[in-house]
């Protein structure tokens, strides 16, 4: 009885040991999902969007897609869309934003759309920062752009947020970590233990300078609305939180989303 008992404690620690390995060497692929093809502007060609090039601190050209809001006292919106895809994928979503004058830049990350490099949390910080830069050379300035995260991209507005006054913050569905996530996900493993790219958004939230919005479908599978109102629990006020009963991860903005965006940055007066 004995020798059974240890037996399978031992197939144990093998398997979580091989476990442990596969998952800490090759866990970017679990979480980046880009399509790395360039992206043919061309086919929005009606957003008034441009394709832009902007450097990073560590040596990349980003390519990216960039509108003007139509008024010189206007607003910009920066994008930092979800681990998959590519910002092709989002025109269509925030085409009500660019119909009521407001500027668009969609980010594209390293490694997604053609862009050089391999997305990492430092990385993606980086192609963030330079989104600023570039921003700040068109003369627009914080003050007047407004930080949207969806899904992963909550991880860098949240900490964007966290260091500089911005007109506003809005998460969808964001997450107290990816540690977290994955622990939720990968029950079986210690997930949360190897995690390198952590994206601490719980850790940072009570540190952001703007006005917030938290969006999550209560039917979202993929990241738990617990932790979007962990999230919107521990952020300070002024904020405001939508969490829409029927909706899923990907369809929140089924449910007139958009148009409760507009109605909360009219209240901060944007």
């Amino acid at each position: 009885m004995y020798y059974g008992l240890a037996s399978n404690l031992a197939y144990l620690v093998i398997f979580g040991f091989i476990a442990f390995v596969i998952f800490g060497c090759s866990q970017r692929s679990f979480l980046y999902f880009p399509s790395k093809e360039p992206i043919n502007i061309s086919n929005y060609d009606n957003t008034g969007l441009k394709e832009v090039e902007f450097p990073t601190s560590d040596g990349l050209v980003l390519k990216s897609w960039f509108k003007k809001p139509n008024a010189l006292e206007g607003y910009t919106i920066i994008i930092f869309h979800g681990n998959a895809g590519h910002i092709g994928d989002r025109v269509e979503k925030f085409k009500r934003f660019i119909a009521t004058g407001h500027g668009l830049l969609f980010l594209e990350y390293r490694g997604y759309g053609g862009n050089p490099g391999k997305p990492t949390e430092k990385g993606l910080y980086n192609d963030a920062h330079a989104a600023l830069n570039f921003l700040s050379k068109q003369y627009i300035f914080s003050n007047k752009i407004i930080l949207y995260g969806e899904s992963l991209g909550c991880g860098i507005a949240t900490k964007l947020s966290s260091e500089n006054a911005f007109a506003a913050t809005i998460l969808e569905a964001p997450f107290t970590s990816i540690a977290d996530v994955a622990q939720r996900h990968y029950w079986y493993l210690p997930a949360k233990w190897v995690v390198l790219d952590r994206y601490e958004i719980l850790g940072k939230i009570n540190n952001i300078k703007s006005p917030l919005m938290v969006i999550h479908g209560e039917k979202d599978n993929v990241i738990s609305i617990e932790f979007g109102k962990k999230v919107f629990d521990a952020a300070p006020e002024p904020k405001e939180a939508l969490f829409v009963p029927n909706a899923g991860h990907n369809n929140l903005f089924e449910f007139n989303v958009d148009e409760k965006i507009l109605r909360f940055l009219e209240k901060q007066k944007i």
